[in-house]
């Protein structure tokens, strides 16, 4: 976070007031204590004005969503619809926003993004107008729209790309040549051994 923060603040042309951490799934206490030391530390350092806030979000992305919206038409007979895209609920610490809805010709009902406010000094609603503006950038396909915030999708590829160069082999281990005695002695029968004493 230090150096993202280092890198960021050297480039932008603004100073860096509200930082916003996107935490895909639950943040841990361990975690948010790190992230207000590394905003500390670059305070000293004068990289972040004093005046700089941090704000923690969690986004849960798997987790089924504990509330459905719906967008009720009255008419001569009541009509139910999927909401209209950017519609959000906020319930205490949680927010649901509708990246998908009408008018988006999609089957099935919206499933609202659950987003939890963990900490921080920025609105709630400023935070989910933020997000809902993140989930636009459908730069893969975009004549449609996208359930998840590009932040949470760039950072899922990342971890995709490290994880393909994880390389198995590395941590295989073997069973030791039959010229050492003294594991052979202490209990480690190599298969050859074993196909013997079976019968």
């Amino acid at each position: 976070m230090v150096e993202v923060l280092s890198k960021e603040a050297e480039q932008a042309p603004y100073s860096l007031v509200r930082i916003v951490i996107h935490r895909d799934g639950r943040i841990y206490g361990c975690e948010i204590e790190g992230a207000k030391q590394a905003v500390d530390l670059l305070k000293t350092k004068g990289i972040l004005p004093e005046n700089a806030a941090l704000t923690i979000l969690e986004i849960s992305k798997s987790a089924p969503v504990s509330l459905r919206l719906f967008s009720i038409v009255s008419s001569s007979a009541q009509i139910v619809n999927n909401p209209q895209i950017a519609s959000y609920r906020i319930v205490g610490n949680d927010g649901y926003i509708c990246a998908t809805g009408r008018p988006f010709l999609r089957h099935g009902t919206v499933n609202p993004l659950h987003v939890r406010y963990v900490d921080g000094e920025l609105a709630f609603e400023s935070c989910l107008e933020d997000i809902f503006y993140l989930t636009a950038l459908t730069w893969t396909k975009p004549d449609d729209c996208s359930r998840h915030p590009i932040t949470t999708k760039l950072n899922d590829r990342r971890l995709r790309e490290d994880a393909n160069e994880y390389d198995e082999d590395s941590f295989q281990f073997s069973l030791p040549d039959d010229s050492d005695s003294e594991e052979t002695s202490s209990g480690v029968v190599d298969a050859e051994q074993e196909e013997e004493i079976v019968p």
